[in-house]
């Protein structure tokens, strides 16, 4: 008998049985729309559906055990569809471990509106799910590269349609043709995960290695933190001013973005049941109950948080207090406030800065946005220079540097970001970018770009090391790399390997170093 070449093969039939409740199970977690949750994981196995012919193609592994392969697609692109639907700050975790058969999965209900209930989950058979999704495969990838077609054309119009300065020229500044050998002035590309092992080392207040199984279980009281590493399913693990390691006591501590420590070291913020601060002096927890966002904040000095809120952005006490409401700031545009060696005196919104993406509104160009005064008119300066061209929207967490007392002087900033930029072929298709900027001015400094080559699962800054230095973390499945990143000359240098792949969130080094 003649098998069907449409239909899918038996192990990817075997993988959807598998995978698909998981998934569904997972996205629901996050996503309040049943029917958009329930469809998202079938899009998920259908990106999978697109790949699984390769698996038997690839050397190693992969083709012994294609599902290994697999899974690895499917915690890439259930981070973006979370992040892209739900919070997009809150930490992300794929769990592909069988589910309690028992267990009633309760998405979170849309605002004012019941859950809408999927009719797809339980209403075919797992071939027939996998013969559904092996057909549909292809058409998903035709429509969403239409979709992104469509998306860098709007941006390029936006970029050529934005306004510039006086004195500069109406041409865009271009990326070089695939056959050209040489990167543009001011772009560095962040090389493959092995060879960043590999660099020369910079000395800074974190060790060369960090290694889990070092850490010590008892933890010391009244020390500070430098670092705070998580991985899944372990404690996770501080990194003290000792210079030691040890296990945080309580497992439910966990960073959830590069900007939950306090500058000092003290705290760590959390989101369990609720919002909560871990102090690393005492190893006690603490329940901020007035916060009811469900957003990571950033920390504004040692004492103040900023999170989330209707109508702007909340000021919290470490003690849980509520202070002022920044109005009209959004936290997902704050960078995080380092530098600082004072504390917060006086208005807080003088250490709240924000970078505005492009198209926002449709014709606005890309700009840094400070404020003088709380309710105050805000003073926007757009990006300039010949690296502007390669600043696409804005991704994850930024961070600024305080570079002198002016509070009108932002210092420097950097920020991940998507870029429509192309280096030369040797050295990969680019994946994404980072921008560090001068915020007085809003002039592109440089750029580094991650590649297909870079072979990271996630690359984001994670905080300044000093004026002229910025900390990059990049992530494989069993290790994570942080380097420092030289924005005057490109230089990258190795600071920490780290023995998991990890969540981390660093103390200001800056004042440290």
């Amino acid at each position: 008998m003649v098998r069907d070449a449409l239909a899918p093969p038996a192990a990817f039939v075997a993988y959807v049985e598998s995978r698909l409740p998981l998934l569904i199970r997972e996205v629901r977690r996050y996503v309040p729309d049943e029917r958009f949750a329930d469809q998202a994981a079938r899009d998920l196995l259908a990106s999978v559906a697109i790949r699984w012919p390769w698996y038997a193609r690839l050397p190693g592994q992969s083709r012994k055990d294609p599902e290994q392969a697999a899974d690895k697609v499917l915690r890439r692109g259930f981070a973006d569809v979370v992040k892209e639907y739900a919070d997009p700050q809150r930490e992300v975790r794929l769990s592909l471990t069988e589910a309690d058969a028992d267990e009633e999965v309760r998405p979170v209900p849309l605002p004012d509106q019941p859950p809408r209930r999927s009719r797809l989950h339980g209403s075919l058979s797992p071939a027939d799910e996998a013969q559904f999704i092996w057909e549909r495969s292809a058409r998903t990838v035709r429509r969403r590269t239409l979709i992104t077609g469509g998306l860098a054309l709007i941006g390029l119009v936006l970029t050529v349609s934005r306004p510039r300065p006086e004195g500069t020229s109406e041409e865009v500044p271009a990326s070089p043709s695939p056959d050209s050998t040489a990167l543009p002035a001011g772009v560095d590309v962040l090389p493959p995960l092995a060879d960043l092992s590999r660099l020369p080392l910079r000395r800074s207040p974190l060790p060369p290695e960090i290694e889990f199984e070092k850490a010590s279980v008892s933890l010391p009281r009244g020390r500070r933190a430098r670092a705070v590493f998580s991985a899944t399913e372990e404690s996770a693990v501080l990194l003290l001013d000792d210079g030691r390691l040890y296990a945080v006591p309580d497992i439910r501590v966990r960073p959830d973005n590069p900007g939950v420590m306090s500058p000092d070291g003290r705290y760590i913020a959390f989101r369990d049941a609720h919002q909560m601060l871990f102090d690393v002096a005492t190893g006690m927890v603490r329940v901020l109950d007035k916060v009811t966002t469900v957003s990571p904040p950033i920390w504004l000095d040692p004492q103040h948080l900023l999170y989330a809120a209707v109508g702007g952005s909340q000021v919290v006490l470490a003690d849980g207090q509520l202070t002022d409401l920044l109005e009209a700031v959004d936290l997902n545009d704050v960078v995080a406030p380092q530098g600082h060696k004072e504390p917060l005196t006086g208005d807080p919104i003088l250490r709240s800065t924000e970078l505005l993406a492009l198209g926002r509104p449709l014709t606005a160009p890309a700009r840094v946005r400070r404020y003088t005064t709380n309710q105050g008119e805000p003073i926007d300066v757009s990006l300039e220079g010949e690296l502007v061209a390669w600043v696409g929207l804005w991704r994850g967490l930024g961070f600024s540097l305080a570079t002198g007392p002016n509070p009108a002087d932002r210092g420097r900033l950097v920020r991940r970001c998507q870029t429509p930029g192309r280096v030369p072929a040797q050295y990969g298709e680019v994946v994404s970018g980072m921008a560090a900027l001068r915020a007085a001015t809003g002039a592109v400094l440089r750029v580094l770009v991650e590649t297909m080559k870079t072979t990271a699962d996630r690359v984001e800054p994670v905080g300044w090391l000093d004026p002229s230095t910025v900390l990059v973390a990049a992530n494989t499945d069993d290790a994570t790399v942080i380097v420092a990143w030289g924005i005057e000359d490109g230089k990258l240098e190795l600071v920490t390997v780290v023995n998991r792949n990890v969540r981390m969130a660093l103390a200001d080094l800056s004042v440290l170093s």
